[in-house]
């Protein structure tokens, strides 16, 4: 302190509250817990080189991270909010675009995993197979959805609770390598100021109503037809801070299509409690390579086990020079 005398001691007795911070992917990592020394960063796969900068989009959402979150592992959602106006007749034939929309209401299959959790929405492809999309839920907040072909798609997503009612998206990617595909279309942000809760905010907000164009929601044409918004990602943002900043949970109906929300619900709960009664270290904190897995769509015969026909093309680290994504047929599926 300046105006404190040189032989003064005050300096010893107050002191500043730090935390130590790691960079990597040109993303700043702060460790807020009781640990003298940080556990070590988990191996996510799209920032596996630490001197590249990775893809990196932060957009803030307003509402609680975990009811944001939950849009990103509810796969059978894209059926409806996104492809909404398009129709299975007008895909590619043996087209995953064109299974997609011949059936909007998949089922579905969980698995829990070393970090957190991954599950397969399928329905069906061909006449012996299932066109399966394949997604995870990672310890304590990232995502990786399952746009995209598994084995080829290097992403994740970590919703970072800024508040209670505030959250701080990033959608990172491989560089170089389309990994920002699944981002569909996140928006430049907008700066409004240098407050906490300006940064980061994009245009398109609540207040706005999103920019949705009526006209094109009503003739159903065009990246706004249906919904009347035209970005995906915005769509998502639409729905999740419509419900307010923290939804009733009380007035939910869950039905089978949110067997992803009720599993992730129930291990937060759980390494909660775990922590709280006996200390003991939440999943995924002391494994770093457990975060090294992928996402994705794959297409599997009938009859397959789905966990072991893709164990090698969830893992991180691989190569697949066969794998295309012309498969997809031409959309973000």
């Amino acid at each position: 302190m300046p105006n404190e005398p040189a032989e003064s001691d005050f300096r010893t007795k107050v002191k500043a509250t730090a935390y130590p911070t790691h960079e990597r992917g040109g993303i700043v990592w702060a460790y807020l817990g009781p640990r003298r020394e940080p556990p070590p960063l988990p191996d996510l796969e799209a920032l596996a080189e630490p001197d590249i900068t990775a893809d990196v989009v932060a957009c803030q959402r307003e509402c609680n991270w975990l009811q944001a979150l939950e849009g990103d592992i509810d796969t059978s959602h894209a059926g409806f909010l996104h492809w909404g106006g398009l129709n299975a007749e007008d895909m590619p034939p043996a087209s995953w675009a064109r299974y997609a929309l011949a059936n909007r209401a998949p089922r579905y299959a969980l698995a829990d995993i070393d970090a957190g959790t991954v599950y397969g929405a399928y329905r069906p492809a061909g006449p012996d197979t299932d066109y399966w999309r394949i997604a995870n839920f990672l310890f304590p907040f990232y995502v990786m959805t399952p746009t995209g072909v598994l084995g080829l798609e290097q992403r994740f997503r970590a919703w970072v609770p800024m508040d209670d009612h505030h959250t701080l998206a990033f959608t990172v990617g491989r560089p170089g390598a389309a990994a920002l595909s699944g981002a569909r279309q996140v928006p430049s942000p907008a700066t409004n100021g240098s407050g906490w809760f300006d940064r980061f905010r994009p245009l398109e907000r609540l207040d706005n109503d999103y920019f949705i164009d009526r006209a094109a929601q009503r003739t159903n044409r065009g990246p706004a037809g249906y919904t009347g918004i035209a970005s995906g990602y915005m769509q998502d943002q639409m729905i999740t801070e419509s419900m307010a900043p923290i939804y009733d949970r009380a007035q939910e109906h869950l039905g089978s299509s949110d067997a992803m929300i009720i599993r992730v619900r129930r291990r937060l709960l759980q390494a909660v409690q775990a922590l709280d009664e006996a200390g003991r270290t939440p999943p995924g904190v002391d494994l770093p390579a457990a975060y090294a897995v992928r996402s994705g769509g794959v297409e599997l015969p009938r009859d397959a086990d789905w966990l072991a026909a893709t164990e090698e093309l969830r893992r991180g680290h691989r190569e697949h020079p066969k794998l295309s994504r012309a498969v997809m047929g031409g959309r973000i599926i």
